[in-house]
């Protein structure tokens, strides 16, 4: 597939707009530990990208967690421990949504069982795509069965073998922001109870040991 790879930095967040608005994916890197996530205006582009099943649940990609959580069910210690979980332990997180009120539309395609799936940006910058568009999905930057990859050539190799040819993917490069000698892997993911209570869903990169 097509794959055009640029350096992530003030200038590349108007090549990332303009990429997301024509309906393209987008691969974005995280800070250490955390792998390249790809995001999209549209889960499916995600998940065909990435082949696998259109349906499949993603993610919803937030900027502050100050905007969606009158959605969650949580009460004051839960909403704490949410906040915590995705945007200073960097996961991602299951938040059980409140049954009263209705649901803004792009929560929907991470919306399942009652709980909505979230992951968070970390990056500079990257909270403004956040504000532009009124919907990002957001899932890890590897084809489906396959591991993701730790440094940008070889995401760049992956995808360019293995991703949907029908996309052109613009691949942002960040191994400069990243800990080359520290081992990159998935989230970790953890569901919430409305009251705080935290259990694993997936084990990842992040510590089980959770306070």
């Amino acid at each position: 597939m097509n794959v055009t790879v640029i350096k992530y930095g003030d200038e590349a967040l108007l090549e990332i707009k303009r990429h997301l608005s024509e309906g393209q994916p987008v691969v974005l890197p995280n800070p250490s530990p955390l792998p390249y996530v790809v995001v999209a205006v549209s889960p499916i582009i995600i998940n065909s990208l990435k082949r696998r099943s259109l349906d499949q649940n993603v993610a919803s990609f937030i900027g502050r967690f100050e905007t969606v959580k009158q959605y969650f069910n949580l009460d004051q210690y839960g909403m704490e421990i949410a906040e915590k979980c995705l945007v200073e332990n960097k996961m991602t997180v299951l938040c059980p949504v409140k049954n009263d009120i209705e649901m803004p539309t792009f929560f929907l395609p991470s919306l399942k069982n009652n709980h909505v799936l979230l992951f968070a940006t970390h990056l500079p910058g990257l909270q403004q795509l956040c504000v532009e568009f009124p919907s990002l999905y957001v899932s890890s930057g590897n084809v489906t069965k396959m591991e993701p990859q730790q440094f940008c050539t070889d995401v760049q190799t992956q995808f360019k073998e293995f991703g949907n040819p029908e996309f052109k993917l613009l691949l942002v490069d960040g191994d400069h922001l990243r800990d080359r000698h520290q081992r990159h892997g998935s989230t970790t993911m953890v569901m919430i109870s409305p009251t705080g209570n935290l259990s694993i869903t997936r084990k990842g990169i992040q510590p089980l040991h959770l306070e």
